[in-house]
């Protein structure tokens, strides 16, 4: 578009030029005073000669130049351009912590102690004396005698049978079927969101804070010791001394002995019955069915569109120029000097005139050519394809399952057992109790008196007094630059993703295994047991009962009263005041550097191509209009005319010459 303005402005310029130049030239072509008009006719001289052929008329020659003209044309070119990146750096801050100091602080406490006394009181106590005598004791002892007795019993010999059964088989076969499914076919859509964003906006206020500063005073303490004191003292105790003795005693013992009893017992005795059972079986049954589902797609689709578009170009159209005032120029004010533009100027018939009878005619009217653009819109049919989403359904078949409750019979063998009593003789193995009699060793005491040394540990209170160092504490107000983060609320706008799901019937084979029922026979091995009646030898153990005489040791206890001197202690309460240590901590705010990081923004250059409009000279073609020197009282003028090119000049008609040839 800028070289296209740029175009018409270089060749409205030259076109006002070269009309300045043509007017300039011609402009004094004189009138026939003498009687003379522009009759001379040249193949070169574009304005006829006077009447009397003295002179040359007003011709124009044409000639080409090459100038220079800028052209617009695009160019890439590389340019430096500013960007900006993020660097991190790391920095230092202060930030306070708190901690905890210790310190300590003396305290007073009362407290009771139990002072212990010891006392001695006269106790009187009663003590456990053995006496030991002898007496006669008849006791009964059961004596164990075995003998052989015959026994028979019973025993069960197993044998086997081989016994024809009938069983029923379910013998598998398979059927292939065809069902119809709904499968949920997953689509994404784009939706726009708008959401909140909490964004944090940070500040820093001053803030004004307590801080508790430690120092440490000294300070006399008053504080009591006690001081131990060891005396030796002498004890009187009373110590059992163990002393042993072999003491006859009595004791009974269990004496076990056996015996044949007959016992009946009951026996679970199994037989095989066939039961009749009823079972149910499920008969699966196909059924075919058909739906339809929707299945969508995209059909290409072609249309005709139209499309303007501009052919057309520069022409050179001759436009008549005004009269000129005086003379027989070529009055011309165009910016093209179509070739000879003077050229068909004829005689002077009469007294003036360029080709005519009339008296005082001129020269033909002039024609000025220029440079038009003339558009040419045409319009043109272009095939444009889009694609189109149809939708259709589509027929499929499925095929379900379903499953009947089918009642059937069959016979089944049973194991039961019957209940039978029998008889068996079995060894019974029986106690009885006898008397015997052994010597023990017994262990008794007798007392003693001893007397033994032992330490007692008293303390003595003292006061002392000592310098203490004392941690204290003052208050100062201090001040601090703390950051406030606040947050504020922003909405933006974001595309999402939503997954929703359409729903499509498809189609598929299965496989369907069902059974058919068969009887078939077969032998099977069935154990069954015989009773059979077998005698052996067993040992029978008997008892028989025998008194005997024996003579047993015993001891009683006789209570006797005894006096003794017995030490106790007495704990009395006393009341004593102490100093004790507490340690005490107090919060302390210290300043603290940290580290943290920082994205700084740096300013580069980077080259980045970009594509510019510019002037590019161009060497081009133009013609130059050169006139001949007029006669005397006719003629155009010698200027040199420059236009721009031509590309298509229409003839001048003939008689055509310089305007207002004389009046």
């Amino acid at each position: 578009m800028k070289s296209s303005v740029l175009r018409m402005f270089m060749g409205a310029t030259a076109a006002m030029l070269f009309a300045a130049s043509v007017h300039a030239g011609c402009g004094s072509c004189g009138g026939c005073a003498s009687g003379n008009g522009c009759a001379s006719q040249s193949s070169t001289a574009g304005c006829g000669g006077c009447a009397d052929g003295s002179g040359a008329g007003c011709g124009t020659t044409v000639s080409y130049e090459t100038q220079t003209v800028m052209r617009s044309q695009y160019v890439t070119e590389t340019r430096m351009v500013p960007t900006t990146t993020y660097e991190r750096q790391t920095k230092t801050r202060t930030r306070n912590v708190t901690k905890q100091v210790a310190r300590v602080e003396t305290r007073s406490q009362e407290y009771t102690v139990n002072v212990p006394q010891t006392k001695t009181r006269t106790e009187t106590y009663d003590v456990q004396v053995s006496v030991p005598y002898t007496e006669e004791q008849t006791y009964t002892v059961s004596v164990p005698v075995t003998t052989e007795v015959e026994q028979s019993y019973q025993v069960s010999v197993p044998y086997t049978e081989q016994v024809e059964q009938s069983y029923q088989v379910n013998v598998p076969y398979t059927e292939t079927k065809t069902q119809d499914y709904t499968v949920c076919v997953p689509y994404t859509e784009q939706i726009e969101q708008t959401y909140s964003v909490q964004v944090p906006v940070t500040t820093t206020q001053t803030q004004e804070y307590q801080v508790c500063v430690p120092y440490t005073e000294t300070q006399t303490q008053t504080y009591t010791v006690r001081v131990p004191q060891t005396e030796t003292r002498t004890q009187e105790y009373t110590v059992n001394v163990p002393y042993t003795e072999q003491v006859e005693q009595s004791y009974n013992v269990t004496v076990p002995y056996t015996e044949q009893v007959t016992q009946t017992y009951n026996v679970m005795v199994p037989y095989t019955e066939q039961v009749e059972q009823t079972y149910t079986v499920r008969v699966p049954v196909q059924q075919t069915q058909t739906a339809y589902r929707t299945v969508s797609k995209c059909v290409p689709v072609t249309t005709m569109r139209t499309v303007q578009r501009d052919l057309g170009g520069y022409e050179c159209q001759a436009v008549p120029a005004a009269p000129a005032a005086t003379g027989c120029g070529c009055g011309s004010s165009s910016s093209n000097a179509c070739g000879d533009p003077c050229g068909g100027c004829g005689g002077c018939q009469s007294s003036c005139g360029c080709g005519s009878s009339a008296a005082g005619a001129g020269c033909a009217p002039a024609v000025s050519y220029r440079r038009v653009y003339v558009p040419n819109v045409v319009c043109e049919q272009v095939p444009t394809t889009t694609y189109q989403r149809t939708t259709e359904k589509v027929p499929y078949t499925y095929t379900t399952t379903s499953y009947n409750c089918e009642t059937k019979t069959r016979m089944v063998p049973v194991t039961r057992t019957r209940s039978e009593s029998r008889e068996r003789t079995v060894n019974v193995t029986r106690c009885r109790t006898e008397t015997r009699t052994r010597t023990v060793p017994v262990t008794r005491c007798r007392q003693e008196t001893r007397t033994r040394d032992y330490q007692v540990t008293t303390y003595t209170t003292e006061q002392r007094t000592r310098e203490v160092p004392v941690q204290r504490t003052r208050m100062e107000t201090r001040t601090r630059e703390v950051p406030v983060t606040t947050m504020k609320t922003e909405q933006r706008t974001r595309t999402v993703s939503v997954q929703k799901t359409r729903q499509e019937q498809r189609t598929r084979e299965y496989q369907v295994t069902k059974c058919r029922t068969e009887t078939r026979t077969r032998t099977v091995p069935v154990t069954r047991t015989r009773t059979e009646t077998r005698t052996r030898m067993v040992p029978q153990t008997t008892m028989k009962t025998e008194e005997r005489t024996r003579t047993v040791n015993r001891t009683r206890m006789e209570t006797e009263q005894r006096e003794r001197e017995v030490s106790y202690t007495v704990c009395v309460p006393e009341t004593r005041t102490r100093n004790y240590n507490v340690t005490v901590y107090d919060t302390v705010t210290e300043e603290v550097p940290e580290t943290y990081t920082v994205c700084v923004p740096v300013q580069s250059t980077k080259e980045v191509q970009v594509r510019v409009c510019k002037q590019v000279p161009t060497t081009v073609q133009v013609p130059v209009y050169n006139s001949a020197a007029p006669a005397a009282g006719c003629g155009c003028g010698s200027t040199a005319v420059q236009a721009s090119p031509v590309h298509a000049t229409p003839v001048m008609q003939a008689g055509a010459g310089c305007t207002n040839c004389g009046s």
